[in-house]
């Protein structure tokens, strides 16, 4: 029924080499004002606002030992109030930091949620209308603070009332599977779709569980999604067992967006694989690009993002932005995917930054990258236009591109930070996010650079993304 698409020609976006800020002693680029922040900066269409470190006692002692602030992953910001999920490599903070953001020059510390012992907890949504803060929780060995007795980390996901933003309150922890994992997610009203390891999954193994929350005291599990032969016992499809050089491919659920009644689920080399759930007890796939092999998806697998591109709320998206987490050289890039036909999915056009991913040495043979950092993350798209996306891109930055015409996207602009040195040389920008009533751009820095606020001066997209059936050669 779902047909593998065979991957036809398609226009590159292709972002610009820029040029890296200068150099700061390590202490000094965890101590720089709003000004020495601009300062150590490029970008292109973009004014800093705002930036913080969000140093305290909640940052980890092997980190305030070199004066670094928190990093962070997954955020939200709503009514003024940020809530920024702790990341953990390097080290720096295993919980969720709020904080008040009315004023981004003067961003302030509300209070602190700390992960399980032995847990990690870079995931987070905000289900603002009901006040409810759902956090993921995956064990973790890095978290110096680590569970006794004999007992074990405990994965799951947890919910907190934030009505109070200065004192959290856990309402339940469900867990998914002790000392297991719990990955990307999202939510709706009532549901939590998420990334995690369930009873019957292999290990290392992540599929998607429809979590109940409703009561959110007493939240439970309505449904699965798995790939064949992530179950014990199941034998994967060939298709999903190895690459073309060999080495076995890895199959896991890793992120998901929700647009009506439709997950668009980033399953690594799976590929993307969109699931119906108008019956969230009983969902079921509808569509599946598995692009792995021939391409590679390296230590972690490919696919970590598949946005549908919502140009009309009440309808259907024909496109999706693919994003690929590949920490290899060369490293991943992004993908538009029409799917306007869920049994044939087709690449239309690539994001790409040239001397990063393409940069190839005909006389040896090999990819010459300039760091491990130089590859695509997390996208999102600007409220005020479908065709205005921002993708986080580690090393390089924040990039932000047109997309009105999806065949051939044109990058528009840029910000790369002062260089927080970290797990990466320079800095590692890994989400943003848009504040729905300022527009403001807020951005996290996995390295310890903790949260940047940008404001986007450049061009806003009055056209929507052209559809993707048109007559011609196309």
């Amino acid at each position: 029924m779902l047909v593998v698409s065979t991957i036809v020609a398609y226009g590159q976006g292709a972002g610009v080499h820029v040029p890296e800020p200068p150099s700061l002693p390590a202490q000094k680029a965890f101590d720089l004002t709003l000004d020495e922040t601009k300062k150590y900066s490029r970008s292109n269409n973009f004014e800093i606002v705002g930036h913080s470190y969000f140093k305290g006692d909640w940052v980890v002692s092997s980190a305030r030992d070199r004066g670094m602030g928190c990093g962070f992953n997954s955020l939200r910001v709503e009514k003024g109030i940020g809530y920024f999920a702790g990341y953990d490599a390097p080290p720096t903070c295993f919980g969720v930091l709020i904080a008040d953001v009315s004023n981004p020059a003067e961003m302030k510390f509300l209070s602190f949620i700390p992960c399980n012992p032995g847990t990690r907890c870079n995931y987070l949504r905000l289900n603002a209308r009901r006040k409810i803060l759902v956090v993921g929780m995956d064990a973790n060995q890095a978290n110096p603070s680590q569970p006794t007795g004999g007992l074990v980390p405990q994965a799951g996901v947890a919910f907190y009332d934030v009505s109070e933003p200065r004192t959290p309150r856990l309402l339940a922890f469900f867990l998914t599977l002790p000392n297991g994992a719990t990955h990307g997610f999202e939510i709706d009203d009532r549901y939590v779709y998420a990334c995690a390891r369930l009873g019957l999954t292999k290990p290392g193994d992540q599929e998607l569980a429809i979590i109940d929350y409703g009561d959110p005291g007493h939240p439970g599990v309505v449904s699965t999604v798995h790939i064949q032969g992530q179950h014990v016992g199941e034998e994967y499809e060939p298709r999903d067992q190895r690459n073309l050089d060999g080495t076995p491919q890895h199959v896991w659920c890793h992120e998901v967006n929700l647009h009506k009644d439709r997950l668009y689920v980033a399953w690594r080399d799976a590929g993307m694989v969109i699931v119906d759930v108008r019956d969230r007890t009983e969902p079921r796939i509808i569509s599946r690009f598995d692009y792995v092999p021939p391409f590679h998806g390296g230590s972690l697998g490919a696919t970590h993002t598949t946005a549908p591109v919502i140009v009309d709320a009440d309808k259907y998206p024909t496109l999706v932005v693919v994003t690929d987490e590949i920490i290899a050289c060369p490293p991943g890039f992004g993908r538009i995917v029409d799917i306007s036909d869920l049994g044939n999915p087709q690449v239309i056009s690539t994001l790409r930054i040239p001397h990063v991913t393409d940069n190839f040495d005909y006389a040896t043979g090999q990819f010459r990258c300039p760091s491990n950092g130089g590859y695509i993350h997390h996208p999102w798209f600007d409220f005020r236009s479908a065709s205005l996306l921002y993708t986080a891109w580690i090393e390089q930055g924040l990039r932000v591109w047109d997309i009105s015409d999806p065949f051939l996207p044109r990058e528009v602009g840029y910000y790369l930070s002062p260089r927080y040195p970290g797990r990466f040389p320079n800095r590692q920008v890994r989400e943003a996010y848009q504040d729905p009533d300022s527009a403001l751009i807020y951005m996290t820095d996995g390295n310890g650079g903790g949260v940047t606020v940008l404001r986007w001066v450049g061009p806003i997209p009055r056209r929507p993304p052209v559809p993707a059936i048109v007559p011609g050669a196309r």
